[in-house]
């Protein structure tokens, strides 16, 4: 009797072993899934409401217009012009995932006005006084770019002069994809770029406490829903890629070594890939945790940092 049942009990265990490997493999499964759905519902299907600067702050006038995307999105900008006369050209300048609005970087319209150039400020989609409902991670803004670089196209003051585009944090991975598919920017300054949306929440996610291994793990379930979200094809266009084609047009990156919010890691895949890849590559990288690279102490007044503000107008240089 005693031997039948522990051959019952012999021939159970497999199957029990099996149902509990089962349900644990599900509940990883579940957590690997549920990890990036999490990270993305904290940033996807919203709007960013962010406090808005007046340019007369900063000492200088600017003038309010509307850009429409080549998706349908009406966009607002603040166009600002050069002290002298005959402009060297125009920087677009655009800013990060959620904050500050772009209107924080009049001062930097301001600083590239006394050395005689114009600017275009746009918010981008799904912020503020612009139209959308959702951010796109830098896989969309590109876009926003090009709506301004159309406009700039029709202007007489702008058309026949050098544009370049001017982003930080992700709006300078944004302009580093702009790069790659808006052929007529002239060169690129990309501050604290991350080399693609994934990387950095990878990063993110090992900074919060998420174990790195298991970060890493979520990297396909991500892949997935931003598919899904945004378009396979989509997927493609990351700064790292973008880097690669920008058919020898000038980029200057610029990132601080401790940077908390993007790891100086991205800036040396960004820097090897583009070197690999013979782009013409400048750079300029300042020791500590400074995300804005500019002293946060001159964030509004950036011509005072001038170890910065001499990078910027070296790299614009090559245009006048």
């Amino acid at each position: 009797m005693e031997e039948t049942k522990a051959s019952k009990y012999r021939q159970g265990s497999p199957k029990k072993r099996i149902t509990k490997l089962c349900s644990l493999l599900a509940i990883i499964l579940v957590i690997l899934i549920a990890i990036p759905w999490y990270a993305l519902s904290l940033l996807l299907n919203q709007r960013y409401e962010q406090h808005q600067y007046d340019s007369n702050d900063f000492g200088i006038e600017s003038e309010r217009i509307t850009l429409v995307t080549d998706d349908g999105l009406s966009l607002a900008a603040w166009r600002t012009y050069a002290e002298s006369d005959t402009p060297k050209g125009t920087v677009i300048i655009i800013s990060g995932i959620q904050n500050p609005s772009v209107t924080a970087f009049f001062g930097y319209a301001e600083m590239l006005s006394s050395h005689g150039w114009d600017a275009l400020l746009i918010e981008k989609r799904a912020r503020s006084l612009s139209e959308g409902e959702s951010i796109g991670l830098a896989m969309t803004e590109w876009m926003d770019v090009l709506a301004g670089v159309d406009f700039l196209d029709l202007d007489e003051r702008a058309n026949a002069l050098p544009i370049i585009a001017m982003g930080t944090s992700a709006g300078g991975s944004a302009v580093i994809t702009a790069g790659a598919e808006v052929p007529r920017l002239d060169g690129i300054i990309a501050i604290s770029a991350y080399s693609s949306f994934i990387d950095v929440y990878i990063d993110n996610a090992a900074a919060i406490g998420i174990p790195r291994f298991v970060a890493e793990a979520t990297r396909p379930f991500m892949w997935l829903q931003l598919g899904f979200r945004f378009g396979f094809n989509e997927l493609e266009r990351t700064p790292l890629n973008a880097i690669a084609n920008l058919d020898e047009r000038p980029i200057l990156l610029m990132q601080s070594t401790e940077d908390l919010e993007v790891p100086f890691s991205h800036f040396i895949r960004l820097e090897a890939t583009g070197s690999e890849f013979n782009a013409q590559l400048s750079t300029f990288v300042r020791e500590g945790d400074w995300h804005f690279v500019c002293y946060n102490q001159y964030i509004y007044t950036p011509s005072q940092d001038v170890e910065f503000s001499r990078a910027i107008f070296e790299f614009l240089g090559q245009f006048e």
